[in-house]
């Protein structure tokens, strides 16, 4: 990067202070009726309202954000797990200015400055060893369908994808075949063919070969028509489901034998799990041959081994990402493996182990209100009584309006997902987001 000298320095640590001073003193005078005829406005241009009656003025402190009525509101839907730092992060407001002076608002993967590459080696040096190459994109979608591609392309043109029950992968015409949400495809063709097997599933004790089965058959019938199986190590959409890795190693160890590669999709999983990849904490590098990342990368990348090597005209695109996005995705993975925030004795992992324990605390207390909970470092995922999306969704409007965001995952049952701002999260915040759940739960 140009060094823009130290005046530009002192002018933007000014600006930063300038900020938190703003932040500490915000007196807005806000209007409730303006914010609501503005929501109104955002509903008719898109065509439908927003799931929550929220429009953000553009402060927030940490774990809590300010909506334009003046609420202040804990945030636990971080855009759908994108900001684990939460809103008004001095750091990264500053690494943002800085990368606002370059000379380029958009980078493409034509004509590129020193982010689009910093951006890549940082990535690079914490990836799991099996990964040789990387190539940035804007939204998960897009690392998604770039990876189907080049595994298309190193297996001859095979159409067709093995994924799991409860699978999501992304909006785009070819994800959403892919994801096992019907309802996300109405009125939509198929292209070509995709094969489902059971997801883990904890109360099952032949769990895994009953997928083991599935699969084997899958690969007696079609593999010379499958193109890879890929997988979520943690299902992100169906409400933080999880497996252990006696689960998946004999999956793919099957996979291995019949010459069909591993995709694992970390669009949602990618530093969110106590490690950088969830491909590292289940120690499974050695079976995969592509991993997609994205959401708090505030872009998305496709990583793959040596031999998924694509031919140069199959993957381009105009935009990498913004020089903004670059900087601040490098700089988030920068904090998340120097701030005591991944790792066994990590933040996430204290997290987690505090949620559950107040999670296992709530049922005990309202044991047909609160039914169940899972998930894995700042992941975490409640059911409320019955699990239907009608009393989740219920349930999630009576938190927003005690002053907490929530958002769900799954779909009957449906799941309360905690996407859980570790980066900045308080044990106070923790204690408040809690008080508010029972309180919903009570009611």
């Amino acid at each position: 990067m140009i060094d823009l000298g130290e005046k530009f320095e002192q002018g933007l640590r000014l600006i930063v202070s300038a900020v938190a001073e703003a932040q500490q003193r915000l007196t807005l005078s806000l209007d409730p009726s303006l914010a609501q005829s503005q929501l109104e406005e955002i509903a008719r241009l898109r065509g439908r309202p927003p799931f929550f009656r929220y429009l953000g003025c553009g402060v927030g402190r940490g774990a809590r954000t300010l909506s334009a009525d003046g609420r202040w509101l804990l945030d636990f839907t971080l855009g759908v797990g994108v900001h684990i730092f939460g809103h008004g992060n001095l750091d990264l407001i500053q690494t943002a200015l800085r990368a606002a002076a370059a000379d380029i608002v958009m980078q493409g993967n034509l004509i590129f400055n020193d982010e689009y590459g910093a951006l890549m080696r940082t990535l690079m040096a914490h990836a799991p060893r099996t990964m040789a190459h990387c190539w940035l994109s804007v939204s998960g979608a897009d690392a998604n369908e770039n990876a189907l591609k080049l595994l298309r392309q190193k297996r001859q043109g095979r159409p067709g994808v093995i994924a799991f029950r409860g699978c999501f992968h992304g909006r785009t015409s070819a994800m959403a075949e892919i994801t096992d949400r019907p309802d996300y495809r109405l009125g939509q063709p198929s292209t070509f063919p995709v094969r489902y097997i059971p997801f883990y599933d904890p109360r099952d004790p032949k769990s895994t070969e009953k997928s083991l089965a599935a699969l084997r058959y899958i690969l007696a019938q079609e593999a010379d028509r499958m193109a890879a199986f890929v997988v979520e190590l943690v299902q992100g959409e169906a409400g933080f489901a999880v497996a252990p890795r006696e689960f998946f190693v004999p999956l793919f160890e099957e996979c291995r034998r019949a010459g069909i590669p591993v995709w694992v999709d970390e669009v949602q999983t990618f530093g969110r799990v106590g490690e950088l990849f969830a491909t590292q904490m289940l120690d499974v590098s050695e079976y995969v041959s592509v991993i997609t990342v994205g959401k708090i990368l505030q872009g998305s990348a496709v990583l793959f081994s040596a031999e998924m090597k694509p031919d140069p005209g199959l993957i381009s695109g105009t935009f990498a990402g913004a020089t903004v996005a670059m900087a601040v995705g490098r700089r988030i993975i920068e904090k998340l493996t120097t701030e005591g925030i991944l790792g066994p004795a990590g933040r996430e992992k204290q997290l987690e182990k505090i949620c559950f324990a107040r999670l296992k605390e709530l049922n005990r207390r309202y044991p047909e209100k609160l039914t169940e909970w899972r998930g894995v470092g700042a992941m975490v995922a409640f059911r409320v009584g019955d699990g239907s999306t009608a009393v989740t969704r219920k349930f999630l409007d009576r938190c927003f309006e005690e002053g907490l965001m929530m958002y769900y995952g799954g779909h009957e049952p449906a799941w309360v997902r905690m996407f859980l701002p570790a980066g900045v999260l308080s044990d106070e915040e923790l204690d408040e987001a809690f008080e508010i759940i029972e309180r919903c739960l009570a009611a």
